[in-house]
């Protein structure tokens, strides 16, 4: 595909995610494609699926807005720069990601997701405790710093 079929096919992909509807997400992949995500690695349709199912559970209003770059296409490569955002238990958040997907023809082949989890507990954390321990492990991740 070329460089613009990839970026178009990308964006398909992110309305496919928006839309949360599982199976329209799977037919983007083939049958051995792999997403590495901060959640953990999954392989082949049945574990996209349950990770897939997951997402839609916990961020029912998902949304990816293009940011930064954007899309950065290189042979079979697309990059993607934007924005996640979402509700989770009643609480909003936000937060940047880098999404590198690798395509085989028109399917997607492998994603690599990265994103700040901890930045959206921060946003999401709800009760002392949680609060708490949230801070807690941010404090001592950037002891020093400030």
């Amino acid at each position: 595909m070329s460089a613009d079929q990839i970026k178009k096919r990308m964006r398909e992909f992110k309305e496919a995610l928006e839309s949360r509807d599982v199976e329209r997400i799977l037919s983007f992949f083939t049958e051995d494609a792999e997403w590495q995500a901060p959640e953990g690695t999954f392989k082949g349709k049945e574990q996209l699926r349950r990770y897939i199912t997951w997402n839609k559970q916990m961020i029912p209003d998902l949304q990816m807005t293009e940011s930064g770059v954007k899309i950065v296409v290189e042979g079979e490569i697309g990059v993607y720069d934007h924005v996640l955002s979402g509700t989770v238990d009643g609480s909003k958040w936000s937060t940047l990601a880098l999404c590198v997907y690798e395509f085989a023809g028109e399917k997607l082949k492998g994603i690599r997701s990265v994103y700040d989890r901890l930045a959206i507990a921060k946003q999401v954390s709800k009760g002392a405790m949680a609060k708490m321990a949230v801070s807690g492990v941010l404090n001592n991740m950037e002891k020093g710093l400030h």
